[in-house]
């Protein structure tokens, strides 16, 4: 499991409406609904209750476990469909050779002689 940092909402200079209310629905996603102009003024620095405090907390560590789950799911399929392209093509090359093989006894049996 990876260890996660604390919690820390964006700062107000790096972030823009856009990305606030990006952050709003993320975090209503996980079942925190605080509008993006609290969490604007949360980030400024304004006084925030504990419940608030709280939520946010919550919503930054289930958006991070959603993520990393995310993440370890495409990780899987990714290395699932590497394993499958690497069996196709050792089955490919079996075939290709046992065809070979049949192909050169057949011309071998064709140039010997019926006496």
């Amino acid at each position: 499991m990876t260890a996660w940092p604390d919690p820390v909402l964006p700062s107000s200079q790096s972030t823009n409406p856009r990305q606030l209310k990006r952050l709003s629905r993320t975090f209503a996603g996980v079942g925190v609904g605080i509008p993006p102009e609290r969490l604007q003024q949360i980030a400024m620095g304004e006084q925030a209750t504990e419940d608030e405090l709280v939520d946010v907390t919550f919503a930054i560590a289930a958006t991070a476990l959603i993520s990393e789950k995310r993440r370890s799911k495409v990780s899987r399929a990714q290395r699932r469909c590497v394993h499958g392209v690497i069996v196709g093509v050792a089955i490919l090359i079996a075939i290709n050779v046992l065809l070979c093989l049949g192909l050169a006894l057949f011309v071998l049996t064709q140039h010997t002689s019926p006496y």
